[in-house]
């Protein structure tokens, strides 16, 4: 252990208090080069992760499906002769452009077959039926997180994702030229039947950067159940759980346990001690599918961007602005910072605090915050 972890650890010990942090606080620090312990309170304790959670999403689904996999948007021909069906299989940052594109070529498509009233249907039948994840409170859709769906568009916050995605479809149909266009509602549609265009999505890497950077649930659950899919557990919630546990043990961390993707389930359980080591297998270097996770446009900086924007700025914490990289995490009794940063010792430190039972107020933020000053050696 060096000079400077010694100093970290006693004043570690020095301000993780019960009276700043409570009873039900966890924390580990460890040298990302040797995995030496530098200092830990608490470190296998199963605690509530919030979005910590979404550390393992991304790792899993960059391990699985690789940084560079894109997932196909389709419209195909339907049942009948002028129906054409908006297929979604989880492209989580489909927008708008990419949907007039689809239109523009469908319209080509419509106009070739002289066909005046073209039927729009949506098929989002590569997800099951939208239900609450075990650990969600009812009162998180659509305040915290929209019904999971393979198709949304420009990451919208309603119920119906799906049929928005496809009334929207059939609007640029309209306004391209073809007024008879009208959105009919579901249709599953067969895969042999004819593609009449198709858009590829945004990189997973791209995806895990959204999930990451500004903590999005929406993505993190959609980039779970596609890499759920890629592991043949399915696209239920069931296989979402048995998806982050093989992950879990890919990465050779250990696992509580966790039944979604973003952290929202009051039932998920990590231990610091498991985030740390998933962030030290990160900054190895190991395995480069995990790279775009050592990535500083990736991984929030302190007070500079992503969640961690507007962190930081307490007389305790604010020398660490722009010198630590963390993922942020937090529900209504739940504080969670996770990430790296260099001592001054120059050797990477990654880190993980959590805090459960505890109102997730900006005091108690900035009292995280001033933790991870600490492993920074700046305060």
């Amino acid at each position: 252990m060096t000079s400077a972890d010694r100093r970290i650890a006693d004043r570690l010990d020095a301000r993780a208090t019960t009276s700043r942090f409570g009873r039900y606080f966890s924390g580990t620090v460890l040298d990302a080069g040797t995995g030496e312990i530098v200092w830990a309170h608490r470190r296998t304790a199963q605690m509530l992760p919030a979005s910590n959670a979404k550390l393992f999403t991304a790792a899993t689904a960059l391990d699985t499906l690789g940084p560079n996999t894109t997932f196909t948007t389709s419209v195909r021909r339907g049942k009948r002769a002028n129906h054409v069906v908006l297929v979604g299989t989880g492209d989580a940052l489909l927008n708008s452009a990419k949907l007039t594109t689809l239109a523009r070529e469908t319209k080509a498509w419509v106009d070739a077959k002289g066909y005046k009233k073209p039927q729009v249907y949506i098929d989002d039948s590569f997800f099951p039926a939208p239900s609450l994840a075990y650990g969600w409170k009812e009162s998180y859709v659509i305040d915290s997180v929209t019904p999971v769906r393979p198709l949304v568009r420009d990451n919208r916050d309603i119920m119906d994702t799906s049929a928005d995605a496809g009334r929207y479809l059939a609007a640029r149909l309209r306004a391209l030229g073809i007024p008879g266009a009208r959105y009919a509602g579901r249709q599953d549609v067969a895969t042999w039947r004819t593609t009449i265009a198709s858009k590829q999505s945004f990189t997973v890497a791209g995806m895990v950067r959204r999930t990451i950077l500004t903590s999005d649930n929406d993505v993190a659950e959609i980039l779970l159940r596609r890499t759920s899919y890629e592991m043949g557990n399915g696209t239920a919630w069931s296989g979402a759980k048995t998806t982050q546990t093989a992950g879990a043990a890919r990465h050779g961390t250990g696992f509580g346990v966790l039944y979604d993707g973003s952290g929202l389930s009051r039932a998920d359980r990590l231990s610091t001690f498991q985030i740390a080591k998933l962030l030290r297998t990160v900054q190895n270097g190991d395995n480069p599918r995990l790279n775009t996770l050592r990535s500083r446009n990736v991984m929030p900086t302190a007070g500079r961007t992503g969640t961690l924007k507007n962190r930081f700025t307490s007389s305790a914490a604010d020398c660490a602005r722009g010198r630590v990289w963390a993922k942020t995490g937090t529900l209504g009794d739940t504080v969670a910072l996770s990430g790296w940063t260099t001592g001054t010792d120059g050797r990477t430190k990654v880190f993980s605090f959590l805090v459960n039972r505890k109102d997730s107020s900006s005091t108690l933020k900035s009292n995280v915050d001033m933790l991870a000053a600490t492993v920074n050696g700046c305060y």
